[in-house]
């Protein structure tokens, strides 16, 4: 993807001037995959170079100065806020490495929507996963990443973390059902506008839910919405995947019924389903993101935006109801602790062996024995500041904890709470 090249007066200049997307790129990943003739091999080698120290790496966050040039996206603003210097190396930047093309027409779609790269939406999704530390295990020494996220339903990051547990949730249930089956409701193309047609086809299965047909051979299910564009005709394909529990469903009579529900479309799938883990995956991927935005233009990716806003694009009834399929915040924060920021994990391992051990229990969940990598100052330095005094630096580990959750004269609660997420969910899924 090619971009005008417009002058840029940096601080620090790049050997070359890029489009600001692709800057963020560069810094998430550490490459140019879609400009592989603009930067030559020595260049890219200067780009990719390793941060110079780690030294105390308080955070996984250093501000840069560098000013961002003008857009050629239509009435977007040049207001793409700072960015981490090596974002790979962050947790953000490990995540988004294999997701970057989603990533792109994410930031693309919300910068578009807000009007800027520095508006609501999009600096929600700019600031996902960007304060990551590991912690640890009272219980079990097991390793884990906690991270602030931005529930936003197009960010690729959060999109694969509901698919997890939608797929989870969903083969548990399908395990538990004797003969279940995947129903799949489809309308007529049409060239109305998206967001008619999705409204039809919701309206037309909300109806078919209430029938006595309905009722009688089908005990409880789980729903998901998709969407897919036909390249060939220029039309959206809206249809709605059901995995159903009950009874035997005569074919015919359901396609006469959808007809007569939609009034001019009876294509109605059903088949058995035989390999549960599998069913489940694929239509997981639909619990947050209905469709996939990189197949099509930026213009249609934000008609999608507009078309499913506020909309639920998957829920269950009867049987299915008790399924989880959205994240839950964690309840257990009190018996996990801190025990090395990301951001110092991922650059110190290359050198350190004790880091190094560490990244291996974590990627085998395994216990690690080896206690905090990382003095206390740093990993609570927020908290620290608050009530931490010159006279009480040499308090233990469970001295400290202690005092945290206690003081409730400052502000630490108010920390935990944005750091674990608080916030209503830009994507819901129940």
């Amino acid at each position: 993807m090619m971009h005008n090249q417009p002058t840029v007066a940096a601080a620090n200049p790049h050997p070359v001037n890029l489009h600001p997307i692709d800057q963020q790129i560069l810094d998430l990943t550490g490459d140019l995959p879609d400009l592989p003739l603009l930067v030559n091999p020595g260049i890219l080698s200067a780009l990719r170079a390793p941060p110079c120290s780690v030294h105390t790496l308080q955070t996984s966050l250093i501000n840069s100065t560098r000013p961002v040039e003008s857009l050629d996206t239509g009435n977007v603003e040049n207001t793409l806020p700072p960015e981490t210097e090596r974002q790979d190396y962050s947790y953000r930047g490990y995540l988004l490495k294999p997701r970057i093309e989603h990533y792109r027409r994410a930031l693309e779609v919300y910068a578009a929507v807000d009007g800027s790269f520095g508006g609501k939406f999009s600096s929600r999704l700019q600031q996902c996963r960007s304060h990551a530390q590991f912690v640890q295990s009272k219980a079990t020494g097991k390793l884990r990443v906690e991270s602030t996220r931005c529930f936003l339903r197009w960010c690729p990051i959060c999109r694969d973390v509901c698919r997890m547990i939608v797929t989870k949730a969903t083969e548990e249930w399908l395990r538990c059902q004797r003969y279940p089956k995947m129903i799949t409701f489809t309308i007529k193309h049409s060239d109305d506008p998206l967001n008619l047609q999705i409204k039809r086809i919701y309206d037309a299965f909300k109806k078919l839910k209430t029938r006595a047909f309905i009722k009688r051979r089908i005990t409880g299910g789980i729903w998901f919405f998709q969407l897919k564009f036909n390249h060939a005709t220029e039309q959206w394909h809206p249809h709605i995947h059901c995995l159903v529990a009950g009874h035997f469903v005569p074919h015919h009579e359901l396609m006469s019924l959808w007809k007569k529900i939609t009034g001019d479309s009876k294509i109605v799938d059903i088949r058995p389903v035989k390999d549960l883990e599998g069913c489940a995956n694929e239509v997981a991927r639909y619990a947050t993101s209905p469709a996939d935005l990189t197949h099509v233009d930026l213009e249609r990716a934000t008609d999608v935006f507009y078309a499913t806003r506020h909309r639920r694009i998957c829920g269950s009834w009867g049987t299915a109801r008790g399924v989880t399929l959205s994240p839950k915040k964690q309840e257990d924060n009190d018996t996990w602790f801190r025990v090395a920021d990301f951001y110092y994990v991922n650059v110190k391992k290359q050198f350190d062996p004790k880091v190094r051990e560490f990244w291996k229990c974590y990627k085998k969940d395994l216990p690690w024995t080896g206690g905090a990598l990382q003095p206390l100052k740093v990993l609570y330095s927020e908290e620290y500041d608050l009530i931490m005094s010159p006279a009480s630096e040499n308090m233990t580990y469970e001295q400290f904890r202690l005092r945290i959750m206690q003081d409730r004269n400052h502000n630490w609660k108010r920390f935990f709470e944005k750091e674990h997420g608080e916030g209503s969910n830009g994507g819901n899924t129940t």
